[in-house]
Formats: C-alpha cells, sequence, structure tokens
C-alpha cells in the first residue's frame, strides 16, 4: 500500500489514478490525515510533498521517519529545484521526484517498495 501526502487535490486525483493501477492508494491532505493512516494502516512507501500548506514538509519527512522507521518516503515537489530535493534526504527521504506525477513514478515507488521489503 502507498501514501501520498499532498495538500494539492487535482495532484492527489492524478497520483492515485496514476499509482492505483498496481497498489493501493491512500491519500493525506496534511500531517495529521498521514500519521492517521500510517498509524492505522502501515505502509510500504509514503511519497510527501515538500510544500504542504502550514506544514514544513522535510519536518514531516524527520518525523515520520522518527514514528516509522521502516517506512520508506519519497519527497516530491514541483516548486522546489533538483538540490533543495536532495536536501529532503538528509531529512530521511530515500528518493525524491519531481513533481508534475508521470507514469515515469512508478517503476521508482515499485523499486523502493521492493528494497523496503528485502530489509
Amino acid at each position: 500500500m502507498i501514501l501520498v501526502v499532498d495538500d494539492d487535490p487535482s495532484f492527489l486525483e492524478n497520483a492515485q489514478e496514476i499509482l492505483n493501477r498496481d497498489r493501493r492508494v491512500f491519500l493525506a491532505e496534511n500531517a495529521k490525515q498521514a500519521f492517521k493512516l500510517a498509524e492505522d494502516l502501515g505502509f510500504s512507501v509514503a511519497l510527501v510533498d515538500l510544500d504542504l500548506r502550514g506544514q514544513n514538509g522535510f519536518e514531516l519527512i524527520q518525523e515520520m521517519r522518527e514514528r516509522f522507521p521502516d517506512l520508506p518516503i519519497i519527497a516530491i515537489s514541483g516548486a522546489f529545484q533538483s538540490d533543495t530535493l536532495e536536501t529532503a534526504k538528509l531529512f530521511g527521504a530515500v528518493e525524491v521526484l519531481q513533481k508534475p506525477i508521470t507514469a515515469a513514478w512508478k517503476p521508482v515507488v515499485e523499486r523502493i517498495r521492493a528494497t523496503a521489503h528485502r530489509r
């Protein structure tokens, strides 16, 4: 199962459409929803936007890593340059993806999921 955290409803809709073909996808618009879903359901990977309204995505990644240390997190954003996205790895992201979402994201998500299952 995949968790996608983003405050843009159209992005969430696109993510569900693209990623839901192979895996169950759950959507959260903020940190509170993300933590509730992660606690209740457990996920094999989470995609977290770095530019959330009212929430620092970098801090959210760091908090998620602390609360769910085995959950691989992919940082996503359309607002940041690639070097800023790479900084998300210092906060605990295992990979970064630049928006907009495309079908090219699917193999990256699957690779991260597969790597996590081998640990």
